[in-house]
This record gives structure tokens, C-alpha cells and sequence, in this order.
């Protein structure tokens, strides 16, 4: 069979296809980059194939894990933020969780309506007093008149900045069904090929599970694809070492090749997917371990320093009807509520700095006074955050001025 040298490994075609790889073959990350995955190979699966997949089993668990990741504040991979939820009932209001996971009302910046008197009203909608600053130019654009003109005008006037937490907002998780099962299978074979060699995982004995990754089979999702719900015997030491949301894709064959994947994500839901029936190489084991919270902390030789039996993973068990997994879910949301709180504290700190003009990170307060009335704020607001009420703050037209033009001034 005709191969490629790729630095210095012996690689053979696409374990999908026919195509071969070479050193321009694009990476395939083993673990998917959405769930925070780094290690990559180029030994296995062609650019085309690695294509097709991302835009559609994988795609299919990136959108199943995005509410996850936005509220756990999971980056990829690669470094890219969590995604963004757009338009998000809120309540009355409809909201987007942004990258942050910081709410944001979805409302135009400003409006103008005319009066039947001749004047008009400007009605302005932003996250604190000091972003009222970039809108002065369109607002002076719409009311045909200068940016000090708007400034008079806002000066002449008074009005109330009012802060409140969003009312709770209802999110639908969903994790599994067939397509992204699909997802899971590819990434334990991919995981596999790179112990085995690619020729392994192209015989006949794998044709069923390939057959599942490209084109789906309800007969493989249904006989050799299940959930399982049990705890891993190892579960306490990978918290330990990997965080308590870590991912797992744990692959091992007995001794008639028997090849069985356990895939965990999140350490809130698991699958058990038989790779091959029999004839893989015998008696041997793979695992790559990774850590959503700190993507940087992975391992692919995990399977050397735990052991899972290959009896416990070829028993999976779902009747307790997600019990377990819904016990595991409950823990990320109180994880969410615990780092939410502490990011809304910083928040509101930043704001409180703001509103008095201290923007450096290390500009000091030289005035006890100011430093008195900064700490009460700051644990006002916080405190009116904490019970869910409303923060409003009445802003006289001549410190509305004032905090613009400080603004301004800033970033001229």
C-alpha cells in the first residue's frame, strides 16, 4: 500500500475515505475543540472528511453544549471564548448572555419620537451612565444639531439609572440523540486509530461503527450505543487531577479484541459504544482526559496511570433514569451561581469606580471620604443585586454632563 511520510510516521488514507494524508492534512482534534480539546492528529482523517464532520455531528455538539459553556465560562481549545446566547427570554425582556455570560438587554441604544407640542422625547438605554458617551454623535446626527448641542440638551434634563437582575431565565439542555452519539464514536475510533494505525480501524470488524460516524444506523444506536449513567471507579481521583467537569474518552479491547469507547462529557453524562465485536488488537487500552475549566490541562497517557476494568466498562447502566447525571448537572448550575455572583461583585466594583472617574486598575483613592462612599455603594448594590431588586440611581442633568465629559475627555 502506498504511504506518506508525515514527520517521520508511517501514515496511511483516511480511515473514512480513500483520500490520503500528507503535511498539508488539516488537524483533527481528537477531543472536539468546542469541548475544550487540544490534541490533535493528522494520521487519521483526511481534510475533507474533518470538514464534513465539523459542520455536522460536531457542529450538533457544540450547539447542545453552548448553554453549558456560556454559564461555566468554558473556552475551546484553541483559546476562543464561550459563545454567546442571543435573544434570550427574560421575563418581559429578551436578553443575550454575552461571551462573559454578562446579560444584556436587547433594546435599541436610543430612540427619538416627535411631540405634537414640536419638541420630542430621547429616551436612552444602556448599561451604565458613561456608554451614553459613543451614542452623542448619531444622536446629534439624528437630531440635526451638534455633539455640545446633545450636551445641553442632556444637561437641561434629569433621569433615572435603573439597574435590575434579569428575571429567571429558562434554558432547555439537551445532550445526546443520534447525531451527536455519532460525534462521540468518531472521536473515541479517532482515538483508537492513533494506537492501533489507521489500517486497523479500515478492516471489516470496524466497518459498523465508520458506517455509524458517516451515515448514521439506527440499528447501531439502538444495540451497540447506550448511555450510562454509573459513577467511574476513578471519578474522585480525575476531579482531583482534572477538575469536576472533566471530559473522558477511555478506549479498551480484551483479550478476543472486543473494543468498547467510554465517553464522558462534562462528568455529567456518559456513553458506552462498542468500536468492534471482536478482532481489534487485543488486550489493550488508550485514553485521553481533559479539563473544560483550565483547557490546558490534559492528558493522553491517563490510561497508563488509571485503570478502568474492561468488565466495568462493557456494563453500562442507565436505570436509574439519569438520577445521577441529573445529581451531576445540578452541581455545574450551582458552580454557575457560585462564579456568576463573584463576576457580578467585580462588576458592579467596576462601575462604582467608574461613576467617580478611577478607571486605571492601580489608581489609587487618596480621599477617605471618597473611599467611604465607594465601599457603602458597593455594598448597596450588591446587597439590592443579592435579593433581586432593582438599583436606581437619579442622575441630575449636571452630573449626567459631568460624567460624559469625563468620558470624553478620557479617550481623547
Amino acid at each position: 500500500m502506498q504511504a506518506h511520510q508525515l514527520r517521520g510516521e508511517q501514515v496511511a488514507k483516511c480511515i473514512f475515505c480513500d483520500n490520503e494524508l500528507t503535511e498539508d492534512t488539516k488537524p483533527e482534534h481528537i477531543l472536539l475543540n468546542a469541548l475544550g480539546g487540544r490534541k490533535t492528529t493528522r494520521r487519521v482523517d483526511c481534510s475533507m472528511c474533518n470538514g464534513k464532520f465539523g459542520s455536522t455531528i460536531d457542529n450538533e455538539v457544540g450547539k447542545q453544549v453552548a448553554v453549558l459553556r456560556n454559564m461555566l465560562q468554558l473556552d475551546s481549545g484553541t483559546g476562543g471564548e464561550p459563545p454567546m446566547l442571543r435573544k434570550i427570554q427574560s421575563g418581559g425582556d429578551v436578553i443575550n448572555l454575552m461571551n462573559d455570560g454578562t446579560p444584556e438587554l436587547v433594546a435599541k441604544p436610543f430612540s427619538i419620537r416627535k411631540l405634537e407640542s414640536g419638541g420630542f422625547e430621547l429616551l436612552i438605554t444602556t448599561k451604565s451612565v458613561e456608554e451614553i458617551a459613543p451614542y452623542v454623535p448619531h444622536i446629534a446626527a439624528q437630531l440635526r444639531c451638534t455633539e455640545e448641542q446633545v450636551f445641553q440638551i442632556l444637561k437641561s434634563t434629569a433621569g433615572s439609572y435603573v439597574e435590575r437582575r434579569p428575571e429567571t431565565v429558562h434554558h432547555a439542555l439537551g445532550f445526546g440523540g443520534p447525531i451527536p452519539v455519532r460525534s462521540a464514536a468518531k472521536s473515541a475510533l479517532v482515538l483508537w486509530a492513533t494506537l492501533t494505525g489507521s489500517d486497523e480501524v479500515k478492516l471489516p470488524q470496524y466497518d459498523d461503527v465508520r458506517r455509524f460516524i458517516t451515515d448514521g444506523d439506527e440499528a447501531f444506536n439502538l444495540t451497540r450505543a447506550h448511555l450510562d449513567s454509573r459513577y467511574l471507579p476513578e471519578a474522585t481521583e480525575l476531579v482531583r487531577r482534572f477538575g469536576k467537569f472533566f471530559n473522558l474518552i477511555y478506549v479498551r479491547s480484551n483479550e478476543s479484541g472486543r473494543v468498547v469507547a467510554h465517553f464522558t462529557l462534562y462528568n455529567v453524562i456518559s456513553w458506552h459504544i462498542v468500536l468492534a465485536e471482536t478482532g481489534g488488537t487485543p488486550n489493550a487500552r488508550i485514553a485521553l482526559v481533559s479539563n473544560p475549566l483550565e483547557p490546558a490541562e490534559w492528558s493522553d497517557t491517563i490510561a497508563d496511570e488509571v485503570e478502568i476494568d474492561f468488565a466495568w466498562l462493557d456494563s453500562p447502566d442507565y436505570t436509574d433514569e439519569l438520577k445521577r447525571a441529573r445529581e451531576r448537572l445540578e452541581g455545574a448550575l450551582r458552580h454557575h451561581v457560585e462564579t456568576q455572583r463573584e463576576r457580578e461583585l467585580n462588576r458592579i466594583i467596576d462601575a462604582v469606580f467608574t461613576k467617580r472617574g478611577i478607571v486605571g486598575e492601580h489608581e489609587l483613592v487618596k480621599d477617605p471620604r471618597v473611599w467611604q462612599v465607594i465601599i457603602a455603594e458597593i455594598g448597596h448594590r450588591f446587597a439590592l443585586h443579592a435579593l433581586g431588586l432593582p438599583y436606581v440611581e437619579t442622575v441630575s442633568g449636571e452630573e449626567l454632563l459631568a460624567r460624559l465629559r469625563a468620558v470624553r475627555d478620557k479617550s481623547a
